[in-house]
């Protein structure tokens, strides 16, 4: 089943302007023109664009996915995912022990009580040194 770029992505939920990016920096294969010079695109973009949209909510930067990207297309050769993976994770956990450092920061400054600025613990909080 062909479909042109609107339905494409209805499909996948991700912007026209996206997939012309994608296609652009070479993640999404360049789709095959009709007659009249429209984008036609197959079942295996939509495809692709769901493993882009994947890698993308997991936080893969687009370097990574077409590193990614490249290993899902030549199955043959040794997988180094795993260790692309392990560290992306490594990667996400150091974010989310700063986020939750910054969660309990912003915590502390909150004073739900009526006050002055001179009183204000999140102006003060904020002129600490870190």
């Amino acid at each position: 089943m062909m479909m042109k770029i609107n339905e494409l992505s209805k499909k996948s939920g991700i912007n026209l302007e996206t997939i012309r990016y994608y296609e652009k920096t070479g993640l999404l294969p360049e789709p095959k023109r009709a007659a009249n010079g429209y984008r036609v695109y197959d079942q295996q973009s939509l495809s692709q664009l769901n493993f882009i949209k994947s890698c993308r909510w997991l936080g893969f930067s687009i370097d990574e996915i077409k590193q990614l990207n490249e290993l899902k297309n030549t199955p043959k050769h040794h997988c180094v995912a795993d260790e692309m993976i392990l560290s992306h994770l490594k990667q996400v956990e150091e974010k989310i022990a700063r986020l939750l450092e910054i969660q309990t920061f912003l915590q502390n400054l909150v004073n739900h009580e009526e006050h002055s600025v001179e009183e204000c613990r999140a102006i003060s909080g904020l002129s600490q040194e870190r």
